[in-house]
């Protein structure tokens, strides 16, 4: 479905950008209007969020053009203080594709019923119940289906716990 062609691994992250056909450059201005983007959804001024950040002058050269590359450091600190993924400050927001809620929400559920059958020994991790449910809805989004596929998903936890 997608290329993975920009990864991060720091502070236990890995920020993988997936890309349709088209090329991914982490760009000056799409720090800059994610950062504008999430102060306003916030209602936040800069000085907000740079205590935040612990008093850093990091946004203001961002936002002022001063810092057009700033570290992985300061990214990760923002999306912190922000309470997003650090996708969500590097990706310009027409990059993420749309999610279909219905479909999201019955491969939720239907996951969830699954992995509720399991031997409760077995003790999956978060990250491992996201990776089976983010894998699920996309084998589905990818068919065009309505409903997640059932016999997929079982299949699936079957190939990882059964």
């Amino acid at each position: 479905m997608f290329d993975i062609i920009f990864c991060i691994l720091k502070h236990n992250i890995c920020v993988c950008q997936p890309i349709y056909s088209n090329i991914f450059l982490m760009s000056h201005s799409a720090i800059k209007n994610n950062i504008n983007r999430l102060l306003k959804e916030r209602d936040w001024r800069v000085a907000q969020l740079e205590k935040k950040l612990g008093s850093t002058r990091a946004v203001t050269n961002i936002l002022r053009g001063r810092s057009k590359n700033p570290t992985i450091d300061v990214l990760y600190s923002i999306a912190k203080a922000f309470n997003v993924e650090i996708q969500e400050l590097i990706v310009e927001p027409t990059s993420f594709p749309s999610v279909n809620i219905p479909l999201f929400s019955d491969t939720c559920i239907k996951v969830l019923n699954e992995i509720n059958e399991l031997p409760k020994e077995l003790n999956i991790s978060h990250n491992n119940l996201l990776s089976l449910i983010k894998e699920s809805y996309e084998y589905s989004k990818k068919l065009n289906i309505e409903q997640a596929d059932i016999n997929f998903i079982k299949w699936m936890i079957s190939q990882y716990y059964g």
